[in-house]
């Protein structure tokens, strides 16, 4: 009886332990990519806004992840946070502003771009920081 049930311990975990371990390698990229995204979101948000201007659009967020974002071919994995902000400055001096501004991405500094959309009847403007970033793929299979 003792014999039966030893057997039936390590067959049980012959199979399972290498399910787990497997389970394991695929699991472990996804959260730390996600992790990843999360720290990028919120460096994103600690953006200085320059003066005059307010994220007022809080519902006009746009946070993604995922393969080749802006095209192209290979295998990367891609974060981008955009936010649309409103200002009583022009386009020229929000450039200027944004100009020596840098966030950090997952590996390197990430990317900074700006889109101005056509003045509003108050007087201000709406724009879309957008920030960019990416690294080659490391086990992430969204990424691939």
């Amino acid at each position: 009886m003792r014999r039966s049930t030893w057997t039936v311990w390590t067959r049980s975990a012959l199979v399972l332990v290498p399910a787990v371990l497997g389970a394991a390698l695929v699991i472990a990229p996804i959260w730390r990519d996600t992790v990843r995204l999360e720290a990028f979101r919120e460096r994103v948000l600690d953006l200085p806004l320059p003066p005059r201007t307010r994220s007022v659009y809080s519902t006009d967020r746009d946070v993604v992840f995922g393969p080749n974002l802006v095209g192209g071919s290979g295998s990367s994995c891609d974060y981008r946070v955009r936010l649309t902000l409103r200002t009583a400055l022009t386009p020229q001096e929000i450039q200027r502003f944004y100009r020596n501004v840098s966030v950090a991405g997952a590996e390197t500094r990430a990317e900074i771009s700006l889109f101005f959309e056509d003045e509003e009847v108050a007087g201000g403007h709406r724009f879309v920081l957008e920030a960019y970033d990416s690294h080659d793929w490391d086990g992430d299979w969204r990424c691939a």
